[in-house]
C-alpha cells in the first residue's frame, strides 16, 4: 500500500513538474514560425524604414528636390535599410524570442499554442493579425485624435500660464 501511494505521489509530482516546465528551444521556434513572426519582424523594418522615409520627408518638404537633394535622401534611405537589415536580422532576433518565451511559458503552454496554430482557425488567425493589427491600430488613432488635441491645448495653455508665471518672478 505504501508503494502504491509513493508510486501515485510520484507520478503527481512528475506531472506538476512537467506541466511547469520550461519549453524546450525546438517548441518555441515551431511555434514562433506557425504564429507568423518572422513576418512580423519583417514589418517590424517596413514600419521603421517608412517611419524614417516620412521624417526625411518632411525634412525637405519646402525645398526643391535637385539631384544633390535626391543623392543624398536615397543614400540615406539605402543607410537606413542596412541598420535596419542587420539590427533586426531573424538570426540576430529569434534568440530574444526564444529567451522570454522560454522565461515566461511552461512547455504545456507552448504546446497548446502551436496545436492551436496548426489548426485551420490557428492559421486564419496567423494570416489576418497583420490586418487585425492594422485596423486596430487605425482605429485607435481615429478615437485618439480629439484626445490628442486636447492635450495638444492643455500643453500650450499650460506653457503659456508658465511663461506668465517666469515673467512675474523676473
Amino acid at each position: 500500500m505504501r508503494r502504491i501511494a509513493i508510486g501515485i505521489l510520484t507520478l503527481i509530482a512528475s506531472a506538476a513538474l512537467a506541466a511547469g516546465a520550461q519549453p524546450s528551444e525546438a517548441s518555441v521556434k515551431e511555434l514562433l514560425q506557425l504564429s507568423g513572426s518572422t513576418k512580423a519582424a519583417e514589418m517590424t523594418k517596413s514600419q521603421l524604414a517608412a517611419m524614417q522615409n516620412g521624417g526625411l520627408q518632411q525634412a525637405v518638404k519646402g525645398h526643391s528636390l535637385t539631384p544633390e537633394v535626391r543623392k543624398i535622401v536615397e543614400a540615406s534611405g539605402e543607410k537606413v535599410g542596412a541598420i535596419l537589415d542587420e539590427a533586426l536580422k531573424w538570426e540576430t532576433i529569434e534568440p530574444i524570442f526564444v529567451g522570454v518565451y522560454q522565461s515566461t511559458m511552461t512547455q504545456e503552454e507552448v504546446d497548446g499554442i502551436v496545436a492551436f496554430y496548426k489548426t485551420p482557425p490557428g492559421q486564419a488567425m496567423v494570416q489576418k493579425l497583420p490586418a487585425l493589427m492594422q485596423a486596430s491600430g487605425q482605429r485607435m488613432q481615429q478615437q485618439l485624435a480629439p484626445v490628442m488635441e486636447k492635450l495638444k491645448q492643455l500643453q500650450q495653455e499650460t506653457f503659456l500660464q508658465l511663461q506668465a508665471e517666469f515673467a512675474k518672478q523676473n
